[in-house]
C-alpha cells in the first residue's frame, strides 16, 4: 500500500471496526441502515473472509453468490502476487511482502496476515526497518483484535529493534509513529497522561493514516488531554495548537464545543456535552471499557474547577450551573467525598458546601491558615500518610519482607476476610432482566495465618429465567443441571446469613469484612436480588474492600480485572476464570501476595449508598 494517491487513507478494515463493533451494541443490532453501510463496505472491498466471520458472528445468512464472486476477484489477486514472487529478492523482501500482508487484512484473513509479518519479524536477516515495519503490521492486527496485551508486546519488541537501529531518517520516522502507536495503547489501558503526550507530540508531524485517520487522532488527543492535563496545560498545549484547533473547527466541531465548554466554564453546556461524548466513547472499542470512568472524572474535573473558586457555595446555586437537579448534586459532590476525591463538606442544614479557600484547594496543596481548622488537619493526616505510604512502597519493592526483616508487620482492622464472587445469569451482547444469582461461593481467610479457613458454596435456581443461556453455561461453567434441583435464592441466602453467625464472623469480638474484585457484587447485585426476592437487605452487606482499590493503592496500578492482578504477581490461574468458587481461589491467592509482598492493610473503601447518607447527616 505505498501507491502516493493511498498514503494518506485509512484502509477499510481499520475504519470497519467501529462499525463491527457498534453492531454488537444492544440498541445498535437492529439499525438496518447501519448494516447496510457495513455490508457495502464489505462487498466493495472483496472482503471474503470478513464477510464470512461478520455473518456467522451476528446470525447472517450468507449470499453465496456474492461470496463467490469476491472468492474468484480474490483468486485472481492472489495469482498475481504469486507470480511477482519471481522477482529479485531485494524486491520480495522490501515489497511483495507487504502486499501480501495486506491482501489478506483487506479481505479478513488475519491468521495468514500475522503468519506473513511474524516470519519478517523473526527473520534477523532482514533489515530493522523491514522488521519494524512488519512489527507495526502486528500491532494493526493486534488493534483489530483488542489483544491489549499483544500489543504491549509488539511496542516491547519495536523499541527493542529501534535501539539496535542507527540515527537515520527512516529510525526517525519509526519513533514518531512509535509515537502514535503507544498513544493508542494507552489509551486502552487508561493511560490517558501519556498518551496526551504522545499525541500532542506527533500531531504535527503525524503519518500514521494507516493505524487512525487523522481527524481521530485529534479527537483522542483532545479527550486524553482535557482529562490529564491542568488548566495552564491545556491553555499552552491546546489554545495555542494552530493545526489542532484548524482541525478541531472544520471536522470535529463537536469535540470543540466539549473542550471550550469546560474551559470557558460553561458547566450546564459542559454537561450536555459530556452527554455526547459518553455516547460516542461507549460505541468505540477503544474507550468502551472506560466510559464510564471518563465521564465520572471529567464531572469530578468540573466541580474542582467551579469550587476552587469558593469558600461556600450553594448547593441550589451549584445545581443551577450545571443545569441538574440540587439532589442529584448532593449525592455526587457526597459520593466524591466520601471517596477522598473532593476536600469539602455539605452543610445539610445550611445547604451549603463549605470548601476550602480559591488559593489553597488545589488537590495535593496544603490549605492555609484561613481554611477550616478540621480540613487543615484532615488534610495534613492524608499528606503524612500519603508520604509514609510511599516510603514504606519504596522499602517493601526495593526489600521484600521475606528478605527485609526490619519491615514491622501492620496491624490488621479485620480478623477474617470473607471473599466472595457472585456468578449470575446472563446472554451474550444483552442484559437479562433481571439478572439472578447462581452460584455463591465465599472463603473465609484468617488474617493471623493468612490461609483459608471456612468455605461456603452453594449454586441456586433462578425464579424469572430458570434455563440458563448457552453464553452463560460457556462464561461460567455452570450448567443446567447444576442448579435444576437447588434451592432457589431466598433460603440459599438465609443458610449464607446462618453460616456467618455460626461461625462468629461479625460478633464476639471478631471484626470481618467482604472481600469483592470491584463494586458490582455487593453494590449492585446482591441489592438488586434481595429487592427481587423481598428480603431485607442485611447491613453487614454495606460496605466491602474492593480488591482492586488495594491493589491500586500498594502496586500504584489499577488493574482491570482478575487475570490482570494475577498476571502482574506472575500467578498461574486457579480453575477456570468466571466460575465463581474459582475466582474466589484466586482472589484468596492476590490477597495472600499482596500481604506478603506489601505488607498492606486491608480496609473497607467502599460503600453502600445509604453508608453514604449517614456520612452526609453527619
Amino acid at each position: 500500500m505505498n501507491d502516493p494517491e493511498l498514503c494518506h487513507k485509512t484502509p477499510n478494515y481499520i475504519l470497519l471496526i467501529k462499525i463491527r463493533f457498534k453492531l454488537t451494541l444492544q440498541e445498535y443490532q437492529n439499525d438496518d441502515n447501519l448494516k447496510t453501510e457495513f455490508l457495502d463496505t464489505i462487498k466493495r472491498g472483496n472482503m471474503t473472509r470478513y464477510y464470512e466471520d461478520v455473518c456467522k458472528e451476528f446470525n447472517w445468512k450468507i449470499d453465496e453468490d456474492l461470496i463467490n464472486a469476491i472468492k474468484h476477484k480474490n483468486e485472481v489477486t492472489w495469482n498475481e502476487l504469486e507470480s511477482s514472487d519471481n522477482s529479485t529478492l531485494e524486491d520480495t523482501e522490501k515489497k511483495n511482502w507487504r502486499k501480501k500482508f495486506e491482501f489478506f487484512c483487506e479481505i479478513g484473513d488475519l491468521d495468514r496476515a500475522t503468519n506473513i509479518a511474524t516470519s519478517i519479524l523473526k527473520d534477523e536477516s532482514n533489515s530493522s526497518s523491514i522488521r519494524i515495519e512488519a512489527a507495526f503490521g502486528l500491532f494493526r492486527i493486534a488493534y483489530i483484535r483488542n489483544n491489549i496485551r499483544s500489543m504491549a508486546k509488539i511496542i516491547s519488541e519495536i523499541t527493542d529493534l529501534m535501539e539496535g537501529c542507527h540515527a537515520s531518517g527512516s529510525n526517525w520516522c519509526c519513533r514518531n509513529k512509535l509515537k502514535v502507536y503507544e498513544a493508542v495503547y494507552y489509551l486502552a489501558t487508561r493511560s490517558f497522561s501519556r498518551a496526551a503526550t504522545l499525541l500532542l507530540d506527533c500531531i504535527p508531524t503525524f503519518e500514521s493514516y494507516e493505524l487512525l485517520p487523522f481527524k481521530e487522532v485529534v479527537e483522542y488527543t483532545l479527550l486524553s488531554g482535557i482529562i490529564s492535563l491542568s488548566r495552564s496545560e491545556l491553555d499552552t498545549q491546546f489554545n495555542d495548537n494552530g493545526l489542532l484547533q484548524q482541525t478541531l473547527l472544520t471536522e470535529a466541531p463537536k469535540y470543540r464545543e466539549f473542550f471550550y465548554s469546560f474551559y470557558d466554564c460553561h458547566y450546564k453546556e459542559f454537561f450536555e456535552n459530556l452527554a455526547w461524548i459518553e455516547h460516542e466513547l461507549k460505541i468505540n472499542p477503544l474507550f468502551h471499557f472506560h466510559y464510564r470512568y471518563y465521564v465520572r472524572e471529567m464531572r469530578l474535573k468540573a466541580y474542582s474547577q467551579l469550587l476552587q473558586a469558593y469558600r461556600t457555595i450553594n448547593l441550589n446555586r451549584m445545581a443551577t450551573e450545571f443545569g441538574v437537579t440540587e439532589e442529584f448534586i448532593e449525592q455526587e459532590i457526597a459520593r466524591f467525598i466520601a471517596n477522598g476525591k473532593l476536600h469539602c463538606k455539605i452543610d445539610k442544614v445550611a445547604k451549603m458546601i463549605v470548601t476550602v479557600s480559591a488559593a489553597s484547594c488545589n488537590r495535593g496543596k496544603a490549605p492555609d491558615a484561613s481554611c477550616d481548622q478540621e480540613l487543615v488537619y484532615q488534610n495534613i493526616i492524608k499528606r503524612g500518610d500519603a508520604l509514609l505510604n510511599r516510603l514504606k512502597k519504596l522499602v517493601l519493592t526495593k526489600y521484600p519482607r521475606s528478605i527485609y526483616k526490619g519491615t514491622k508487620e501492620v496491624k490488621q482492622h479485620f480478623n477474617y476476610l470473607l471473599v466472595l464472587d457472585f456468578e449470575c445469569t446472563c446472554k451474550k451482547y444483552e442484559k437479562i432482566e433481571p439478572q439472578e444469582i447462581i452460584e455463591f461461593p465465599c472463603a473465609a481467610v484468617c488474617t493471623k495465618s493468612w490461609k483459608i479457613v471456612n468455605v461456603f458454596h452453594e449454586y441456586i435456581k433462578p425464579k424469572v429465567h430458570p434455563q440458563l443461556t448457552p453464553f452463560c453455561i460457556q462464561l461460567t461453567g455452570i450448567i443446567q443441571d447444576m442448579v435444576d434441583n437447588q434451592p432457589h435464592f431466598s433460603e440459599i441466602f438465609m443458610k449464607f446469613c446462618n453460616w456467618l453467625e455460626e461461625h462468629n464472623y461479625f460478633k464476639n469480638g471478631n471484626d470481618s469484612a467482604f472481600v469483592t474484585c470491584g463494586d458490582w457484587d455487593l453494590k449492585f447485585m446482591l441489592p438488586a436480588q434481595c429487592k427481587l426476592e423481598n428480603i431485607p437487605f442485611p447491613t453487614q452487606f454495606m460496605k466491602w474492600i474492593n480488591l482492586k482499590g488495594t491493589f491500586c493503592d500498594a502496586t500504584n496500578y489499577y488493574p482491570r480485572s482478575l487475570l490482570d492482578m494475577l498476571s502482574y504477581f506472575k500467578l498461574p490461574v486457579e480453575g477456570k476464570l468466571h466460575s465463581g468458587i474459582n475466582d474466589v481461589q484466586n482472589m484468596v491467592q492476590i490477597i495472600q501476595n499482596l500481604h506478603s509482598k506489601y505488607n498492606v492493610q486491608f480496609k473497607i473503601n467502599n460503600a453502600h449508598f445509604d453508608i453514604i447518607k449517614q456520612y452526609i447527616n453527619k
